[in-house]
């Protein structure tokens, strides 16, 4: 009995197996699959449909006479986005710029022989990482004695002087300050202002804003003939910041900065470029040229895989020179004279896509492009 059962569920399972079109009830004829003759008989003839009916697919379509051809997504935002390809770089320069940063990162990167200062002595080259005034006053070239810590530790009122706008009858001697070891050589032929305030003129206002000018210089503004040197309104933080020459990222200042640190200081450009773009009439942060070398160079100190937060960091600070790029734009055509101005120490167009091309190109964040198209294309309309 179970050998029965077997046997029947072997016959099942080959049915299932070999699907056909119905049970076979009427006799078939057992030819060739090649015959190709005519048919003698019914069992012929129905093997012959058989035949044919395994041949015919399963399953048919019929054509749709509304259908339209769907366009591709490239395809469309290309045509979208033809507007603003003449004021994009071209893919073949950001491909040949991507290499050749990627060698000067190598380069730079590999052991060499020593460059720079052999005995820098006790002088610090750099401010403090977590200091943004000191940094600013670094770059914008001021001297030692007003972004060093050591120079500042043991001054009166032991507060920075950054807030405070020198007037010229601080100028003194670089013998009074006894200096003369701690001076790099970027800090020759400056001027060098003299700390020495009062302590209530030294402390700053809540919220790090800048503490009030004197009395008796603004009564002197005031006196008609005044020699006093009025301070710009562009900068009201460092009226005489025009007289410096900004610091350059060199060799041995940049070696100095490992990825930490260069991601700190690039949250720190973005954050000045975002207060020049918001007030640009008001901001003292300007970004220059000089800026933009640092930022280069900052870049090339980070590795190529980061986290989700420093890839975020990254990104802002892209966003923020497509900022800078939109408000020089709108500049632009709001005064078309300004393009045939003289040059300027402000950052330009190209050092804004320079910048952002490293950071789509070496982070793949290649979605800031279209960020950028929709920033132009909006422009033009």
């Amino acid at each position: 009995m179970a050998s029965y059962k077997r046997k029947r569920e072997i016959i099942e399972d080959s049915d299932e197996e070999s699907p056909s079109y119905g049970k076979q009830i009427l006799p078939v004829a057992n030819l060739p699959n090649d015959f190709s003759g005519e048919p003698m008989d019914g069992m012929q003839y129905l093997f012959l449909v058989r035949r044919d009916a395994r041949q015919l697919p399963g399953t048919v379509r019929v054509a749709n006479p509304y259908e339209k051809t769907e366009v591709p997504l490239s395809e469309q935002g290309a045509t979208e986005r033809l507007s603003a390809r003449p004021f994009l770089p071209t893919e073949d320069w950001r491909q040949t710029f991507e290499s050749r940063f990627q060698n000067f990162r190598k380069n730079f990167t590999q052991p060499t022989i020593y460059i720079g200062t052999q005995n820098a002595g006790p002088c610090q080259l750099i401010p403090n990482k977590k200091d943004r005034d000191m940094w600013w006053a670094f770059l914008s070239g001021r001297p030692i004695s007003e972004w060093s810590p050591a120079s500042l530790k043991g001054r009166s009122g032991k507060a920075r002087n950054f807030n405070r706008i020198m007037l010229p009858e601080d100028i003194v001697d670089d013998n009074d300050l006894n200096q003369s070891s701690n001076i790099l050589p970027y800090d020759e032929g400056e001027g060098v202002y003299g700390l020495s305030v009062n302590a209530t003129d030294a402390l700053e206002s809540p919220g790090g804003t800048p503490s009030p000018l004197p009395l008796d210089y603004l009564e002197g503004l005031s006196q008609p003939g005044s020699g006093a040197h009025k301070p710009t309104q562009s900068f009201p933080l460092f009226p005489h910041e025009e007289n410096f020459t900004p610091r350059e990222p060199t060799t041995e200042l940049i070696k100095l900065i490992d990825e930490r640190y260069a991601l700190h200081l690039l949250m720190y450009f973005t954050h000045w470029m975002n207060l020049y773009v918001k007030s640009p009439d008001m901001s003292p942060h300007l970004p220059t040229e000089s800026h933009a070398r640092w930022i280069f160079a900052l870049l090339s100190r980070i590795d190529d895989y980061l986290s989700a937060d420093d890839t975020n960091l990254l990104r802002n600070l892209a966003r923020s020179c497509l900022g800078l790029l939109k408000h020089i734009k709108q500049r632009q055509l709001s005064s078309p004279l300004e393009m045939g101005s003289p040059p300027s120490n402000k950052m330009k167009e190209a050092s804004c896509w320079i910048i952002i091309t490293i950071i789509v190109s070496i982070w793949k964040q290649r979605d800031l492009w279209m960020d950028a198209e929709d920033m132009i294309k909006r422009l033009d309309s």
